[in-house]
């Protein structure tokens, strides 16, 4: 151990779901969590290490939980760890819109005999709605330290790492018996004794709480006993806490006028218009974000312009390393650099919609239909989740408790377009549309996705009941609906940086990684090395084996007015969307700025949309079908991935035939 730290501590940090655990967290250690305005974000155990002077901090972030009886297994996941973890304390992150459940989940917290804070979140938003809390009366009824925070702008932090500090001294009040239980008391004691446990956990063993099933075997006779006095011990410890609860928020909550920030909600949660108008929002977004941005990309295209490689390259001997330069690794970096606005604009739009809570509202009106047609109400956080990236949203349907909710969400999460999609329609629009109207495209994914979504569930729900044996009963799941918001705050800039970030270094080597092998695949062929002059000659590239792959599929597009070179791209997008754009540019030989001189020059509107429907489906990349793979076993993969790309281009030539009778 190092001698400069004078003590460790390990911290829990609990709250309802959507509280802002992850935030608090995020602020404290200056890391990047991922955190959204929607519940079922932190559906696993973040762990997080930080220093306040001489003190080492081991921060726990746990998913969401509404009590101590786990009903779902994220849920469980953080019931057990605070149950049975070696917590020197907890801070419990509490919303001030959802006050009488979060002293609901505080006092069993209190009752373990840890130290507690209790940091009150969203004070900003209370306060707009015309909730006023008097935290002194709080702090007076509860007896332990209560922090009031806006957790997205950092109010509080400060307070909250001095309290921390304050756990490693001890001298942080321990309020165990908040609540008198009456005749359940004497037994309380008994557990407690025999087990040599908290008093919290011995109401739980009490209550019959799942996870201590061992310990209610010890405690077998006390038990007993205390059923046949009291009969249902969990409805007779839940009604005194709501009792205590009820009592608390009659003292200290004060209503005033009611500001309603969310006056948007009579329209956008409304069956009829709410899809309309939540889209038409969207739309709005990304009009205003690609409109600033466009000139920004030319700019950035004309300074990569300036820049004389040619010259610097002629001093270059070998044709074969002078290409590799010139039209591997700096046209593809070229590509990289150029499109950072565009990354930037997607970047922008997928935080705004996770922290706004739109995207909830979009998906809201649509939800009871959604799950008439099969998909699982908790299924739609994880597709929300799947528009930042297809492969952790995956991974995450782990914590689905049923089998059938889990496989059918997990397959349906590859036809939410991902943040990489996102960007090559982007440009594809940017290419084809004038700056006006590029939004239009934006929204097509999404309405498209939907419609693939609702049309693959239903046709895979049957067939999980004839290739699976067990399938586990479904379970029904609700969700608070998040404050809709104007998400201006630091952690939303640097949510966005982050994204901007992650996607550039990973798509950046990912790009130019792979314009390297096809660069040697577009130079040579069956015949052998055809050299460099085939990246400007026509004739020669069909002789590669670049241009016998575009081949293979070419037929199947080629109705559609897709020239082979876009098609072949196509193909390369199985291993990672990013190189979609690469691929492009060696096969038509050009500069970042030539793909969108190619895409224009090459594509009519018709064509465009029917490719930007097909990119949006036609399959995932690489690592999501590993994971999908895991998830829901790899026939399932296999049959699934066919099914996209007969979706893909079934959807592909009904819009291509739309556009034709529109345009």
């Amino acid at each position: 151990m190092d001698d400069k730290y004078v003590r460790r501590i390990k911290i829990g940090v609990v709250g309802l779901p959507n509280s802002g655990k992850s935030t608090i967290v995020s602020s404290l250690s200056g890391l990047f969590i991922r955190t959204a305005n929607y519940p079922g974000t932190t559906v696993s155990i973040n762990v997080v290490n930080l220093t306040i002077k001489n003190l080492r901090i081991q921060l726990i972030d746990l998913p969401g939980i509404y009590s101590l009886s786990s009903e779902m297994p994220d849920e469980e996941v953080a019931t057990k760890e605070i149950l049975r973890g070696n917590y020197d304390g907890f801070i419990v992150v509490g919303s001030t819109l959802s006050l009488q459940q979060t002293i609901y989940l505080l006092v069993q917290l209190l009752e373990l005999g840890k130290p507690v804070i209790l940091v009150l979140n969203m004070m900003d938003l209370a306060r707009k709605q015309g909730i006023n809390i008097n935290v002194e009366a709080m702090r007076r009824r509860l007896g332990i330290p209560i922090i009031p925070s806006v957790a997205a702008s950092g109010v509080g932090m400060g307070e909250l790492r001095k309290l921390i500090t304050e756990i490693a001294q001890s001298s942080i009040a321990v309020n165990t018996k908040v609540i008198d239980y009456g005749p359940l008391e004497k037994y309380i004691d008994a557990v407690s004794a025999r087990l040599n446990a908290p008093r919290g956990l011995a109401i739980e063993v009490l209550k019959g709480n799942d996870l201590l099933k061992e310990e209610r075997l010890k405690a077998g006779d006390i038990v007993s006993k205390a059923i046949e006095e009291i009969g249902q011990i969990d409805v007779f410890v839940a009604r005194k806490r709501w009792d205590f609860v009820s009592s608390i928020t009659k003292d200290v909550v004060a209503r005033g006028v009611q500001v309603n920030l969310s006056k948007l909600d009579y329209i956008l949660l409304n069956p009829k218009v709410g899809i309309l108008a939540s889209l038409a929002l969207l739309f709005t977004l990304a009009e205003v974000i690609f409109l600033v941005l466009n000139p920004l990309v030319n700019y950035i295209s004309e300074l990569l312009s300036m820049i004389p490689i040619g010259e610097l390259m002629v001093n270059v001997g070998n044709p074969l390393i002078r290409s590799f330069i010139m039209d591997a690794v700096w046209n593809s970096t070229s590509i990289v650099l150029s499109f950072i606005p565009y990354v930037f604009g997607v970047a922008l739009i997928i935080a705004f919609i996770e922290d706004s809570g739109l995207i909830i509202r979009l998906t809201f009106p649509l939800e009871k239909w959604l799950r008439r047609i099969g998909l699982p109400s908790r299924g739609l956080i994880y597709l929300i989740a799947g528009v930042g990236c297809n492969v952790p949203a995956t991974s995450s349907t782990v914590a689905i408790p049923s089998s059938t909710d889990r496989l059918i969400t997990a397959l349906m999460i590859p036809y939410i377009p991902c943040m990489a999609r996102l960007l090559v329609i982007s440009l594809i629009a940017a290419a084809i549309l004038p700056s006006q109207l590029t939004g239009v495209v934006m929204i097509l994914p999404f309405v498209t996705s939907l419609i693939g979504v609702m049309v693959m569930s239903r046709l895979l729900l049957p067939l999980l009941t004839h290739i699976r044996v067990k399938l586990t009963a479904r379970v029904p799941y609700a969700y608070e609906l998040p404050q809709l918001i104007i998400p201006i705050n630091r952690f939303f800039v640097k949510k966005v940086w982050h994204y901007t970030y992650e996607f550039l270094v990973r798509a950046g080597i990912l790009i130019v990684a792979f314009s390297a092998l096809m660069w040697v695949l577009s130079i040579s062929g069956p015949s052998g090395l055809i050299g460099p002059e085939a990246l400007t000659n026509q004739t020669l590239i069909r002789s590669t084996w670049l241009s016998l792959i575009g081949d293979l599929i070419s037929p199947i597009f080629k109705p559609l007015n897709i020239p082979w070179q876009l098609s072949a791209s196509l193909m390369y997008g199985y291993v990672f969307k990013e190189v979609i754009l690469s691929s492009m540019a060696v096969l038509y030989g050009t500069s970042e700025e030539g793909v969108i001189n190619v895409l224009h020059s090459a594509l009519q509107l018709p064509s465009a949309l029917a490719l930007i429907t097909f990119i949006t489906f036609y399959s995932p990349c690489i690592a999501t079908l590993v994971t999908e793979t895991r998830i829901v076993g790899v026939r399932l993969t296999v049959i699934n991935t066919i099914a996209q790309l007969l979706l893909a281009l079934a959807l592909s030539y009904i819009v291509y035939a739309i556009a034709l009778l529109v345009v």
